[in-house]
Protein backbone atom coordinates (compact mmCIF):
# COMPACT_ATOMS: atom_id res chain seq x y z
CA UNK A 1 0.00 0.00 0.00
CA UNK A 2 0.77 3.36 -0.68
CA UNK A 3 0.83 6.15 2.14
CA UNK A 4 0.71 10.23 2.53
CA UNK A 5 1.60 11.75 5.16
CA UNK A 6 -0.68 15.02 5.42
CA UNK A 7 -0.28 17.88 7.03
CA UNK A 8 -3.93 18.64 6.43
CA UNK A 9 -6.51 16.31 4.29
CA UNK A 10 -9.62 18.23 3.37
CA UNK A 11 -12.21 16.05 1.83
CA UNK A 12 -14.63 18.36 0.54
CA UNK A 13 -16.72 18.24 3.81
CA UNK A 14 -14.19 18.06 7.00
CA UNK A 15 -10.49 18.83 7.43
CA UNK A 16 -8.04 16.94 9.57
CA UNK A 17 -4.73 17.59 10.16
CA UNK A 18 -1.80 15.29 10.74
CA UNK A 19 -3.26 11.95 9.14
CA UNK A 20 -2.11 8.90 7.05
CA UNK A 21 -3.74 8.29 3.52
CA UNK A 22 -3.09 4.75 2.46
CA UNK A 23 -4.67 3.69 -1.08
CA UNK A 24 -3.31 0.41 -3.82
CA UNK A 25 -4.35 1.87 -7.33
CA UNK A 26 -7.68 4.09 -7.46
CA UNK A 27 -9.28 2.77 -4.24
CA UNK A 28 -8.00 4.18 -0.70
CA UNK A 29 -7.36 1.59 1.69
CA UNK A 30 -6.28 4.00 4.83
CA UNK A 31 -6.99 7.45 6.38
CA UNK A 32 -6.18 7.56 10.23
CA UNK A 33 -3.43 9.42 12.69
CA UNK A 34 -1.90 6.74 13.12
CA UNK A 35 0.57 5.07 11.05
CA UNK A 36 -1.10 1.43 9.66
CA UNK A 37 -0.53 -1.68 11.46
CA UNK A 38 2.66 -3.82 9.80
CA UNK A 39 0.13 -6.12 8.29
CA UNK A 40 0.14 -3.66 5.55
CA UNK A 41 3.69 -3.19 3.44
CA UNK A 42 3.56 0.81 3.35
CA UNK A 43 5.82 3.05 1.11
CA UNK A 44 5.88 6.61 2.05
CA UNK A 45 5.54 8.47 -1.35
CA UNK A 46 4.88 11.81 0.40
CA UNK A 47 4.67 13.73 4.11
CA UNK A 48 4.00 17.45 5.22
CA UNK A 49 1.50 18.00 1.83
CA UNK A 50 -1.45 19.29 1.97
CA UNK A 51 -4.27 17.05 0.25
CA UNK A 52 -7.88 18.03 -1.47
CA UNK A 53 -10.05 16.72 -3.82
CA UNK A 54 -9.04 17.33 -7.96
CA UNK A 55 -10.70 20.46 -8.43
CA UNK A 56 -12.59 20.64 -11.26
CA UNK A 57 -12.69 24.02 -13.98
CA UNK A 58 -16.39 24.29 -14.70
CA UNK A 59 -15.74 26.98 -17.28
CA UNK A 60 -12.50 26.77 -19.30
CA UNK A 61 -10.91 27.74 -22.98
CA UNK A 62 -7.62 25.71 -21.79
CA UNK A 63 -6.31 24.12 -25.10
CA UNK A 64 -7.88 26.77 -27.23
CA UNK A 65 -6.53 30.12 -26.19
CA UNK A 66 -2.87 28.20 -25.36
CA UNK A 67 -0.56 30.29 -23.14
CA UNK A 68 2.30 31.98 -24.76
CA UNK A 69 0.36 31.89 -28.44
CA UNK A 70 -0.77 35.38 -30.23
CA UNK A 71 -4.30 35.64 -29.56
CA UNK A 72 -4.49 35.80 -33.30
CA UNK A 73 -4.24 32.01 -33.74
CA UNK A 74 -6.90 31.22 -30.90
CA UNK A 75 -9.41 28.89 -31.82
CA UNK A 76 -12.20 29.50 -29.17
CA UNK A 77 -14.61 31.89 -31.42
CA UNK A 78 -16.24 31.23 -34.59
CA UNK A 79 -16.69 34.32 -36.72
CA UNK A 80 -18.75 32.56 -39.43
CA UNK A 81 -21.67 32.80 -37.94
CA UNK A 82 -23.52 33.70 -34.59
CA UNK A 83 -25.49 30.46 -33.99
CA UNK A 84 -23.13 27.42 -34.06
CA UNK A 85 -24.70 24.46 -31.57
CA UNK A 86 -22.80 21.53 -33.68
CA UNK A 87 -19.43 22.88 -33.26
CA UNK A 88 -17.16 20.33 -31.05
CA UNK A 89 -14.80 22.67 -28.83
CA UNK A 90 -13.30 18.81 -28.91
CA UNK A 91 -11.99 20.06 -32.21
CA UNK A 92 -9.91 23.16 -31.59
CA UNK A 93 -7.87 22.02 -28.22
CA UNK A 94 -4.26 21.52 -28.27
CA UNK A 95 -3.21 19.20 -25.81
CA UNK A 96 0.48 20.77 -25.82
CA UNK A 97 -0.81 23.60 -24.22
CA UNK A 98 1.48 24.90 -21.51
CA UNK A 99 -1.60 25.53 -19.17
CA UNK A 100 -2.75 21.80 -18.80
CA UNK A 101 0.54 20.78 -17.16
CA UNK A 102 0.00 24.41 -15.15
CA UNK A 103 -3.58 23.69 -14.02
CA UNK A 104 -2.68 19.84 -12.71
CA UNK A 105 0.38 21.09 -10.97
CA UNK A 106 -2.21 23.72 -9.09
CA UNK A 107 -4.81 20.78 -8.69
CA UNK A 108 -7.07 21.78 -11.36
CA UNK A 109 -7.47 17.55 -12.88
CA UNK A 110 -10.20 18.62 -15.17
CA UNK A 111 -12.08 21.08 -17.31
CA UNK A 112 -15.07 21.75 -19.04
CA UNK A 113 -13.95 23.45 -22.19
CA UNK A 114 -16.32 25.20 -24.01
CA UNK A 115 -15.92 27.30 -27.67
CA UNK A 116 -15.34 31.15 -26.93
CA UNK A 117 -18.00 33.40 -25.51
CA UNK A 118 -18.10 35.27 -28.97
CA UNK A 119 -21.00 33.38 -30.75
CA UNK A 120 -24.55 33.46 -29.36
CA UNK A 121 -24.66 29.96 -29.22
CA UNK A 122 -20.73 28.61 -29.17
CA UNK A 123 -21.32 24.39 -29.67
CA UNK A 124 -20.82 21.47 -27.56
CA UNK A 125 -18.83 21.65 -24.18
CA UNK A 126 -16.59 18.96 -23.25
CA UNK A 127 -15.14 17.42 -20.16
CA UNK A 128 -11.42 16.74 -20.09
CA UNK A 129 -8.99 15.29 -18.20
CA UNK A 130 -6.23 17.97 -17.47
CA UNK A 131 -3.18 15.37 -17.16
CA UNK A 132 -3.73 13.35 -20.08
CA UNK A 133 -1.20 13.58 -23.47
CA UNK A 134 -3.48 13.01 -26.25
CA UNK A 135 -7.07 14.22 -26.56
CA UNK A 136 -8.92 10.64 -27.20
CA UNK A 137 -7.44 9.75 -23.60
CA UNK A 138 -8.43 13.44 -22.38
CA UNK A 139 -12.49 13.36 -23.51
CA UNK A 140 -14.53 12.02 -20.92
CA UNK A 141 -17.56 13.52 -22.25
CA UNK A 142 -20.42 15.86 -23.38
CA UNK A 143 -21.41 17.81 -21.16
CA UNK A 144 -23.85 20.93 -22.88
CA UNK A 145 -24.13 23.66 -25.60
CA UNK A 146 -22.50 27.16 -24.57
CA UNK A 147 -24.66 30.18 -24.99
CA UNK A 148 -23.68 33.95 -23.94
CA UNK A 149 -25.77 37.10 -24.33
CA UNK A 150 -24.89 40.23 -23.75
CA UNK A 151 -21.44 42.42 -25.05
CA UNK A 152 -19.25 39.43 -26.04
CA UNK A 153 -21.01 38.05 -28.74
CA UNK A 154 -22.42 42.00 -29.79
CA UNK A 155 -18.80 42.86 -30.48
CA UNK A 156 -17.83 39.35 -32.33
Amino acid sequence: MKLIKSITLFDGTIERRNCYIGFEGDRILYVGEEKPKPDYSCELIAQDVFVTPAIIDAHSHIGMVRSGEPACEDEVNEHSNAILPLINSLHSIYMDDLSFRDSVESGVLYSVVLPGSGNIIGGKAVLLRNFETNIEKAFIQDVGIKMALGFNPRST
